[in-house]
């Protein structure tokens, strides 16, 4: 395992820590009149984190057909596959958070709303996103062939990130209803103070420890193409 993981995971759990304790004891919370009383709204914590996961989950899956772009674009000119490793990777964290997104975001609509799930545009077009990303890993799970399903799997990270943006700002629709706030708008950020710095500490743990995540798994997957190398070669001899 390299040290720059080590270096990213612990500098971001740090930073989540901080992001924890500014969230639930620094922070205020948020009151709202309901049936004319105030009543402080405790699940506005989950923001602190339900926004992170879901920045993280968006940014790997774009980093995924990126990844998808560089194989192409390399495969065509010398055949190599050395960005393969790197999308499949990409998307594997983008899909991990994204799980994160929906747990989180169900237990915000379940103390908001007093429902597990709601149709909302927002929630269903994240939905749609997951269910699209679950049929890369089906892909990559039925195709045998290292490099066609290298290929294969490039092009559909590519076409899959697409829907990202869509995704994203279906978040910003003011149209629709509101699920959680909009922080950073052209005219600036819509919070300040402790808000603003628990939710961007927030922010920077959670990216920072999505990437250690991310070289961790690369490594795991060199080192099983190593081990599956050595055992070709064992076999032949």
């Amino acid at each position: 395992m390299r040290k720059s993981s080590l270096i990213l995971a612990s500098i971001g759990t740090l930073l989540l820590l901080t992001g924890i304790y500014l969230a639930f004891f620094v922070t205020p919370e948020i009151v709202v009149r309901i049936e004319g009383e105030e009543v402080a709204q405790f699940s506005q914590k989950i923001f602190y984190f339900h926004v992170p996961v879901a920045w993280v989950s968006l940014l790997f899956f774009i980093i995924g057909g990126i990844f998808g772009i560089m194989f192409l674009i390399k495969f065509l000119i010398k055949r190599e596959q050395s960005y393969d490793q790197k999308g499949y990777a990409a998307v594997e964290i983008g899909f991990l958070f994204g799980i994160l997104v929906m747990i989180t975001g169900v237990l915000w609509t379940r103390a908001d709303w007093s429902v597990w799930w709601d149709w909302d545009p927002r929630l269903t077009t994240y939905l749609i996103l997951m269910l699209v990303y679950a049929g890369y890993f089906a892909l990559r799970s039925s195709v045998q062939e290292d490099s066609t399903k290298a290929r294969f799997s490039a092009v559909y990270a590519i076409i899959a990130a697409i829907n990202v943006p869509l995704t994203f700002w279906a978040g910003r629709l003011e149209a629709l209803k509101p699920v959680h706030p909009v922080v950073f708008k052209i005219s600036g950020a819509s919070m300040e103070g402790p808000m603003l710095a628990a939710f961007l500490v927030s922010m920077l743990g959670m990216t920072l420890f999505a990437f250690s995540l991310f070289l961790m798994r690369l490594d795991l997957l060199r080192a099983s193409e190593e081990l599956d190398y050595l055992k070709e070669q064992v076999e032949v001899v």
